[in-house]
């Protein structure tokens, strides 16, 4: 006899990004095929009582780099553990190397040892050489482009002249410009008369890469964007000033769209003068003036989405902070730390959390509304929440292989406790159900200029 339901989720409150509705969800295979009170439980394969529960759509983190402590597999397995069921990763084109062949190397990678379901942004590290690839990128589902405005030292950086050519294509194609947007050769120079000043370049960080570089960024590219009639999406917002510009940009009716990530929204430069090398993340960690900014931008909605820019790099505090490389591993511990700062403080309601982690994601990336919210006909990505559990985050209770949390210690109330991607149990009693592989490759579409 074929059974009515495979999963039956019972008695818990639903939450989407309008409401938060007292109902049952019934799966069956990787689909809801129900959302409503009162299902009945006769000739169901589990039932999963959800009571005082929140149950919440997977977390889709659109920025993950998979090249560092964490491959691909990696970056998966911690993620889901943190309630996330689908990524976007940034696979990386450095120079000299060629973005179809990275599109179809990453592919191929996550298609093997994904746990998550999974897309590609197209990552320019030398768009000189590397943009007429972009619309063959488009017939293998990858249709967002990053490219960064600083690390000019590095070799990494894109002059104004590229980043026109490519917004230019980008937008012809019908696809999306992403920058890093801060002025890399001001940063540099910054930096270089610091060390020859002999200055402690962690003392003098936030100073090196000051808030009106960001600001100044973020309005070159969105003048850039404009004049080539690109949608423009603006990575690891940082600033208050960037806020600003933004909240000005989308006021003239431009189309962009920002992303800020926890660490910017719960932690400040006094992080980074305690911890050294490990919390050298790039943009900086900065006031506490700039906290806020972001959060009030959250409420207001200057700010779409919230990824984490898991950058998981093997670091100690006693290394030397010039030579340390940016970045923190941050993806499990996202959903956590923004519902404990976010919903637990009243900076945000519950809706809005579910908005920024999942609805606006799928709908920036072309997979709404197959992913992100819970109703009927949506892929059976979710996550059980329980807001009543009070935990504290340690290194030696993550997954990630990087060796520390800039969370150490931290108490939180509110942490997810079951993890089901396309019906399949993922996560439960803090073990891994789920097997590499399992993830599917998933075609990013946005949605063309107006």
């Amino acid at each position: 006899m074929d059974m009515k339901y495979d999963l039956l989720i019972k008695e818990g409150w639903v939450v989407t990004g309008r409401k938060i509705v007292k109902a049952d969800v019934a799966v069956k295979g990787e689909k809801i095929i129900e959302v409503k009170k009162g299902l009945k439980s006769e000739g169901v394969g589990r039932i999963i009582d959800a009571t005082h529960k929140y149950v919440m759509p997977g977390v889709i983190d659109v920025h993950v780099h998979p090249v560092y402590e964490d491959d691909i597999g990696g970056v998966s397995y911690t993620a889901a553990f943190g309630g996330t069921t689908t990524l976007i990763h940034f696979a990386y084109a450095k120079p000299g190397m060629k973005l179809i062949e990275t599109i179809e190397k990453y592919k191929e990678d996550g298609l093997r040892h994904s746990y998550l379901d999974f897309g590609l942004h197209g990552t320019l590290f030398d768009p000189a050489s590397q943009i007429k690839e972009i619309p063959e990128a488009f017939e293998l589902g990858v249709s967002s482009f990053k490219m960064f405005m600083t690390y000019a030292k590095l070799g990494w950086m894109t002059d104004d002249y590229h980043l026109a050519e490519a917004m230019d294509l980008i937008s012809q194609c019908g696809g999306l410009a992403m920058v890093h947007a801060e002025n890399g050769l001001v940063t540099d120079y910054l930096e270089d008369r610091s060390l020859r000043r002999g200055e402690d370049q962690k003392r003098v960080f936030l100073k090196t890469r000051p808030d009106i570089l960001e600001a100044e960024g973020i309005f070159r590219a969105l003048s850039i964007a404009r004049v080539m009639r690109c949608p423009l999406y603006i990575v690891h917002l940082s600033t208050a000033l960037g806020v600003e510009v933004l909240r000005q940009a989308r006021k003239g009716g431009q189309r962009v769209y920002v992303e800020t990530c926890p660490q910017y929204l719960t932690l400040t430069d006094n992080v980074l003068q305690k911890w050294g090398a490990p919390a050298k993340i790039g943009p900086p960690l900065r006031t506490e003036r700039d906290r806020l900014a972001l959060w009030k931008g959250v409420k207001e909605g200057v700010i779409d989405l919230i990824a984490s820019d898991h950058a998981p790099k093997r670091k100690k505090i006693d290394d030397p902070f010039f030579e340390a490389p940016y970045g923190s591993p941050q993806v499990e511990t996202m959903l956590t730390v923004v519902y404990d700062e976010g919903v637990n403080r009243g900076r945000i309601k519950l809706t809005r959390l579910v908005q920024l982690l999942s609805e606006e994601p799928a709908k920036t990336f072309g997979l709404y509304p197959r992913k992100g919210v819970i109703q009927k006909g949506s892929d059976a990505d979710i996550v059980i929440f329980d807001p009543t559990k009070v935990h504290q985050i340690q290194h030696q209770t993550q997954h990630s292989k990087a060796p520390y949390t800039l969370y150490e210690g931290k108490r939180c109330k509110g942490k997810p406790i079951l993890v089901i991607q396309r019906g399949r149990i993922l996560v439960e009693n803090e073990e891994m159900k789920g097997q590499p592989g399992q993830g599917r490759f998933l075609r990013i579409k946005i949605k063309k200029y107006d």
